[in-house]
């Protein structure tokens, strides 16, 4: 019996009060404890006795109280006997546990902020060191453009020998602009020496850069405007809806363009704009065209006349743009397949003496079957200095410059090898060059920097056949000529935002255009045309009638391919809400026009 009690009985642990399970000492002062504890709290006193501090307590002096019953279950806490002492223990181990997130949150917290300040400081050093760095390569050239006119002295014969004659070569290079008062006759676009040449092209001259800047801060406040102007409410959107789909769905207008033997096709059209260093002259619109008869035809929408044909090309004409510069000229790029670009002086008053003025025609690349994709008339051009931005096709962003009755190419921007545009077009601020790749890439250049800013992948590798940026900046709609449907592109993140894929009815898109405001998208495919809405893509709010083939009988062929829509007007916002739309295609020789009386 007494090992039956022995069994049964129970003790408390001196250090914690609980009942120790399996291995219950007493100490030399009489305190039960567990060996276990005990043992850790002798290792942090230095072996004293717990209990009485006078006194050494060595694990040897300890006497086990181990019961030989181990089945016997050791009796519950007192805290732990009653339902509302089990409820206080459990809402105190929930505080617990809350508090513990609490801190583990704010934690979080503390550490993300120092992330995004760390961020922050990291961005800003990035700007800091590219401003040096642009800082510096500014310094640079305005050293090289004083060494070159001569105020410093050339390196002597020493200098020349001890870096190996480079010093002499480095003085040749600038020495060569110095023939200020040469006949135009011997100032060729064109060295033979190649090496300096490819040098002298790699960066936009600083005097260009500047204006382009100047134009750039001027377009920018227009474009914020505008931005502030798209911003409309349901009521607003639903009445313009129908105000464009009533301007439009009205009878097309026919206008035939061209040499009427030629063969049928508009291969490319154009809006010409009105340059923002004019306020408010004259009121006609223009629009420029090309195709197969290897001219190029400006017209006049407002008044219904042909203004001019521009004539000389040696292939078709696959690019045109242009720019009214005065009250009085326009000047007219254009671009065909024999790979020359040509730059035309255009009268714009009736009955003058002046007539239409080649300013001058330069080739693209080096005779390699180089063709022009693009053809933009700058819009810092003037009647006096005009640049003229051109996408080759072999991936060349060429800038020419026209000045001082010479038309030559200044800069000379090569992509990766390998790579072969199809396509570009300029945003409306004009130091963004966007160009669109046989690949399916779409490559964003900073004119600022002559340096890719971004490049877009999309359409499955098909090739890129139409670009157009909105009036905001903000969206850039590319198609191709695959089965991929219409891409949106972010400019602000430089990510794919949405796509469209168009009705059977329009067939494979090879045109887009956005309103002026920035509010619709005309996409044109050998069918027909349609108009979205901007951020609702999917939702058409007018249809144009469908292009016809040029062909007819046995002959008849596939429907043509569109060369080019435009949109016309000041948008639904000025102008007593006018807006037209103009399409060509290749396969038929007449313009349509949708809004035009």
């Amino acid at each position: 019996m007494a090992s039956n009690s022995n069994a049964s009985q129970t003790f408390t642990c001196a250090l914690t009060g609980l009942t120790p399970l399996t291995d219950a000492v007493v100490t030399p002062s009489g305190y039960i404890c567990s060996r276990k504890l005990l043992l850790t709290k002798l290792s942090e006193n230095g072996g004293m006795d717990p209990f009485d501090t006078s006194r050494t307590l060595d694990e040897s002096t300890l006497v086990d109280l181990t019961s030989s019953d181990s089945a016997v279950a050791p009796p519950r806490p007192p805290t732990a006997t009653s339902l509302p002492s089990l409820l206080t223990q459990i809402s105190t181990e929930f505080d617990t546990v809350l508090l513990e997130l609490y801190d583990t949150r704010k934690s979080l917290e503390e550490t993300r902020r120092e992330l995004s300040s760390a961020l922050y400081q990291n961005d800003a050093a990035v700007r800091v060191v590219a401003r040096l760095v642009r800082e510096r390569d500014e310094a640079r050239g305005a050293l090289e453009e004083f060494l070159a006119k001569g105020s410093v002295a050339p390196p002597t014969a020493a200098a020349a020998a001890t870096d190996g004659g480079e010093g002499a070569k480095r003085s040749e290079k600038r020495a060569a602009p110095v023939e200020e008062d040469a006949p135009p006759s011997s100032k060729k676009p064109r060295s033979n020496n190649d090496a300096a040449v490819a040098e002298d092209l790699s960066k936009i001259p600083q005097d260009t850069l500047n204006t382009m800047t100047s134009t750039w801060e001027i377009l920018s406040k227009n474009r914020r405007t505008i931005a502030k102007k798209s911003k409309r409410s349901k009521e607003q959107i639903a009445e313009q809806d129908k105000l464009l789909a009533e301007k439009l769905n009205g009878e097309e207008k026919k206008v035939n363009l061209g040499k009427s033997t030629a063969k049928a096709g508009v291969l490319c059209v154009a809006k010409i704009s009105t340059s923002c260093h004019l306020n408010g002259v004259g009121g006609d619109e223009y629009i420029v065209s090309g195709g197969h008869d290897k001219q190029s035809i400006v017209y006049n929408v407002t008044s219904g006349q042909i203004v001019a044909t521009l004539s000389g090309a040696g292939g078709d004409v696959t690019a045109v743009s242009g720019m009214v510069v005065t009250d009085k000229v326009m000047l007219v790029g254009t671009g065909s397949s024999d790979g020359l670009v040509r730059l035309y002086s255009v009268p714009i008053a009736s009955g003058g003496d002046d007539e239409v003025q080649l300013l001058g025609s330069e080739q693209l690349g080096k005779g390699e079957g180089v063709v022009p994709v693009s053809v933009v008339v700058h819009f810092s051009s003037t009647a006096e200095s005009a640049t003229v931005i051109v996408g080759g096709s072999d991936g060349s962003v060429n800038v020419f410059k026209f000045s001082e009755s010479q038309f030559k190419l200044i800069t000379y921007l090569k992509s990766e090898d390998g790579i072969n545009f199809s396509s570009g077009c300029i945003h409306p601020d004009g130091l963004i060059y966007a160009a669109g790749t046989t690949t399916g890439k779409l490559l964003i250049y900073d004119l600022k920097t002559q340096a890719v800013a971004g490049t877009l992948e999309g359409h499955d590798g098909s090739p890129i056949n139409c670009i157009s940026v909105s009036e905001n900046g903000y969206h850039v709609a590319t198609s191709s000529s695959g089965e991929s449907p219409i891409h949106i592109w972010d400019l602000r993140k430089l990510k794919l935002s949405a796509t469209i894929t168009p009705p059977s009815d329009v067939g494979t898109v090879a045109s887009l255009a956005f309103d002026p405001m920035g509010l619709y998208l005309a996409y044109s495919g050998e069918e027909s045309t349609k108009v979205c809405v901007v951020k609702d893509w999917d939702r058409v709010v007018s249809s144009l009638s469908k292009t016809k083939t040029g062909t007819k009988g046995n002959n008849a062929q596939a429907a043509p391919t569109c060369g080019g829509v435009v949109w016309g007007g000041k948008g639904l916002e000025e102008d007593g809400g006018k807006v037209w739309i103009a399409a060509g295609c290749d396969g038929e020789k007449p313009i349509r026009f949708w809004g035009v009386e």
